[in-house]
């Protein structure tokens, strides 16, 4: 008993404040808690005596299911949210002061202009390819056409 409660409702309380905090949130923050909570309670119920023992299975099974569950469900839930920048990836861009591996330039794309970089040389005027957007900067490819 804790402050005149028995430790099975304490555990109980838990498991559900557990619960709400993560139907609450957007993340998986607490659930492997309430798991332990869960476990927790069922010990209490059956040696309610033993906080020592209610405790190490809170502590047992919530690092066992946060090691267990965690990169699964990081891989299957988790998303990347694109950005707005991210729209121009994979799209043309006209080159309007030319790249050299050495020498940053500048192409515009949706209206605006950029810092452009490039392992190879694109002219102004040229039409090039972004590949990846590094910080404030368009890491662009020269278009080639191939007859």
């Amino acid at each position: 008993m804790l402050f005149g409660i028995p430790l099975v409702y304490i555990w109980l309380a838990l498991t559900l404040i557990f619960v709400v905090i993560e139907v609450a949130t957007t993340d998986i923050s607490s659930i492997w808690f309430a798991a332990g909570a869960l476990v927790s309670t069922i010990v209490a119920w059956l040696v309610p005596d033993s906080f020592m023992l209610q405790a190490i299975a809170f502590a047992v099974v919530t690092v066992a299911a946060m090691y267990f569950t965690k990169p699964i469900l990081t891989k299957y839930i988790t998303k990347e949210t694109p950005t707005n920048m991210d729209m121009y990836i994979g799209k043309n861009a006209l080159v309007v002061s030319a790249i050299t591996p050495d020498k940053p330039g500048r192409a515009k794309i949706g209206g605006l202009s950029w810092q452009a970089k490039s392992g190879q040389p694109v002219a102004e005027g040229e039409m090039c390819k972004v590949v990846k957007i590094e910080g404030v900067s368009l890491v662009v490819e020269k278009i080639t056409v191939n007859s």
